[in-house]
Order: C-alpha cells, then structure tokens, then sequence
C-alpha cells in the first residue's frame, strides 16, 4: 500500500464512517453519564455528611466562645439602652422596678427591660421548637442553620449600629468615663428613644437561640449568659479541686472557670472598643465574626461515630 493511501486513511472524516461516528457517540454519553454520576455521588456524600450528628468532643469549644459573645453584646446594650441583652436576670428587676416608678430619670428604663426580656423568650421557644421540628438537633446542618440565623441577627445589629444616625444610643464611639449634665441628659433622651428597643431585641432573641443551643449539645453546666448560677455550681462542686491535686480532672469545672474568663474579657474588649473610635459597632462586628465562623465550623465538624448493632444479642 502506497504512503498516500495511508495518508488519506488517517485523515478521513468520522461522519464518512458510519461505525464510527456511532462509536464515538457512544464513548461520549458515557464519559458524560460517568461525570453526572461522579457528581451525583459526590453532592450525596456531602449531603450526607451534614446530615450527620456532630460529635460532642471539644463541643465546648464553640459553646465558650458565645461567653466571649456575651460579654461583647452586653457590654455594648447596657452603654446604649441600661439594660441587658443576654443576662436577664437584671432586666427582671428592672422591670420589677418600674412599677413604683424607679430608678429616678428613668421613665422608659422597664418596657426597654421588657422588650429584651420577651425577645429572649421568644428566641428560647422558637429556637427550641425549631431543634425539636429537626427531630436531629445535633445534626450540622441544623446546628449551623441555628447560628446562621443567630449570626445575622448580630449582623443587623451591628448594621443599625454602623448607621449611627438612625440608631445614636447605639452608634457612640469615643465612649467617656465622666460626663457632664448636658451630656447627661443627651444620653438619656438617646436611651428612651423607641428606636433602640429594635437591635435590642434583636440581640436578646439570638441569645435565646445561644442557650438553648447549649442545652441541645449538653454542655448544661455553660449556659452562655448567665454567671449567678455557674458561680455557685463552680463553688459547690465537689471536684472542684480534681487534678489540681493529682488524679483525674473535671472537665465541667474547667468549662465553668473558662466560661467566666471569656464573659468577662468580652467585656473588658466592648468596654474598650466603645473608648476608642471604632465604637459600639465594631463591638458588634466583632460578635457577629465569631459567631459566624462557629457557624461554619459546625458544617466542617467531625461526624459522630454511629453504634455498633449488637449482633445475635450480644
């Protein structure tokens, strides 16, 4: 066979030979169907991975960094309305003392403690009703989705806070130790402006969420925004001084001590913040970052190890 023979073989059209453009129609639907089924098989797995239950080691991580949350946002309510946004404990005695019409100047001081104390309620319940609905209330996915709105209840905190001039109570920067009677009343009439009762209770519900989500991993012994009880479960406990003095440790009481540490360092930092001229809002955008990188931290947490079936009763 001569080389230009050659030549024009290798060099025919596919669509000149019937077999083999069917061949190679045939090699294509395949690679494509062997691509969508990789996919398919791919976007099943992560689905089923966020379908998982987290695993509860080092879930005391997350939950402790919301102490820090705590400290921050508190810090930030209490400068902007006198109330609380987490710790409703001070704000029922707020209330308590609106009615025979106290503290002096201070009008507005109880429905401000209300609103904080209801929007927290509703955060508890709702969030409660929304882990129980999942009927898997560790899974990730669900966890994450439950920050994910506590986040962005931050984030539009932080947002009116950033605007200052729709919210002033809550856009202060350069926060003083000491302030003068015409400062005094400016900060007054600012407090009993309506509009700061919005990222108050903002802030209050997604607190709600945070403890209840505390309940859901089981970590009981932090419950994010509340030091009265923690200090006297840390004080009371048994072990308290397990560990320290050889033998085993005790993992509650560590959590209790860092609990307190991190609350009160989320303070220290929002009281600081709100001296400089980053102000309140940066103290929210703080809060908002944490709570938002737990949130994605839960999609990436470790799956839980499913039991073993015993076998033939055994």
């Amino acid at each position: 066979m001569s080389p230009s023979a050659d030549i024009s073989d290798s060099n025919s059209d596919p669509r000149d030979n019937p077999s083999k453009q069917s061949s190679s129609k045939t090699n294509g639907h395949s690679t494509r169907g062997q691509q969508d089924e990789r996919t398919g098989a791919s976007s099943r797995a992560l689905i089923s991975r966020l379908l998982d239950d987290v695993s509860l080691d080092h879930t005391g991580a997350p939950i402790l960094a919301c102490c820090f949350i705590s400290g921050i946002c508190d810090s930030v309510a209490f400068n902007a309305t006198g109330t609380f946004a987490s710790m409703q404990t001070g704000n029922t005695i707020f209330l308590a003392l609106g009615a025979s019409h106290l503290p002096p100047n201070q009008p507005t001081l109880w429905l401000r403690a209300l609103v904080s104390i209801v929007s927290f309620w509703a955060g508890c319940f709702l969030f409660a009703q929304f882990h129980r609905w999942t009927k898997r209330p560790q899974r990730k996915l669900v966890l994450a989705t439950s920050f994910l709105i506590q986040t962005l209840f931050i984030v539009l905190s932080a947002a009116l806070a950033q605007s200052r001039v729709l919210i002033p109570s809550f856009g202060k920067t350069n926060l003083s130790s000491h302030l003068n009677e015409h400062e005094l009343s400016i900060r007054e009439a600012e407090e009993n402006d309506a509009r700061t009762l919005v990222p108050l209770a903002l802030l209050a519900f997604q607190f709600g969420g945070q403890i209840v989500s505390s309940r859901v991993l089981g970590i009981n012994e932090v419950p994010t925004n509340v030091l009265t009880s923690l200090y006297c479960d840390l004080l009371s406990d048994p072990l308290l001084m397990a560990g320290w003095k050889g033998g085993k440790g005790n993992k509650k009481r560590d959590r209790r001590v860092v609990a307190i540490i991190l609350l009160i360092v989320g303070g220290v930092a929002g009281g600081w913040l709100q001296r400089s001229e980053a102000g309140m809002s940066a103290a929210l955008w703080i809060a908002a970052g944490i709570k938002g990188a737990v949130t994605v931290g839960w999609l990436f947490w470790r799956g839980r190890e499913p039991k073993l079936e015993p076998k033939n009763g055994v």
